[in-house]
């Protein structure tokens, strides 16, 4: 089943890689404490199934025990369309989970270079000057980058690769080693990845 993703934007982005450990974990326990609460409603809407059945068969038909029965019936609708809620809510949060977790794919699937710059300013919450000076980029080539890796973290997103695709085609390895001034041609070889 896939299941429809999230429309999200750069503050969406922005939230999640500055705390996606926490929201991961509080979206986690919503989904258990709904899960946990639909099950006391099945335990509800079961025992009163029962309650309704054995009320009702075999009787005269007193005015008690239809009034009783109604009531039943009522509090049995109220209840189901409760669970209903239940599984949509339960629904959303997972697609939620499934959003966050692919931001955070595509984040980790981006050039070494921009990926240092957002984990930098968003994973490790360190001001600007710091991080200029840190990775020796002036003010425009920092604002640059940090704006090219959100859009390729949206682009990647709203991909159709698989979260699979996404991971297995990064090669962060292979960034650094370009980045430090080693223009020779590298293979995967070269990375220690043994031939089949």
């Amino acid at each position: 089943m896939t299941m429809e993703r999230m429309e999200i934007d750069e503050n969406y982005i922005v939230r999640c890689l500055s705390g996606y450990e926490t929201l991961l974990e509080d979206v986690r326990d919503r989904i258990r404490f709904l899960h946990s609460n639909m099950a006391t409603t099945d335990d509800v809407l079961e025992s009163l199934q029962m309650k309704k059945n054995y009320g009702t068969a075999g009787t005269s038909g007193g005015d008690r025990k239809k009034d009783l029965g109604d009531l039943l019936e009522r509090y049995e609708e109220n209840e189901e369309r409760y669970a209903e809620f239940l599984k949509m809510y339960i629904n959303q949060l997972m697609q939620e989970e499934e959003s966050l977790k692919r931001v955070w794919i595509c984040y980790q699937g981006l050039p070494y270079r921009q990926r240092a710059v957002l984990k930098a300013l968003y994973v490790e919450h360190k001001p600007w000057k710091v991080v200029r000076a840190e990775l020796r980029m002036s003010h425009s080539t920092l604002s640059n980058n940090r704006f090219s890796a959100i859009q390729n973290i949206r682009q990647l997103y709203d991909s159709e690769f698989t979260d699979m695709q996404i991971m297995m085609y990064r090669q962060p390895e292979l960034e650094r080693r370009m980045d430090e001034g080693k223009q020779q041609q590298i293979s995967i070889w070269d990375l220690g990845v043994k031939k089949p």
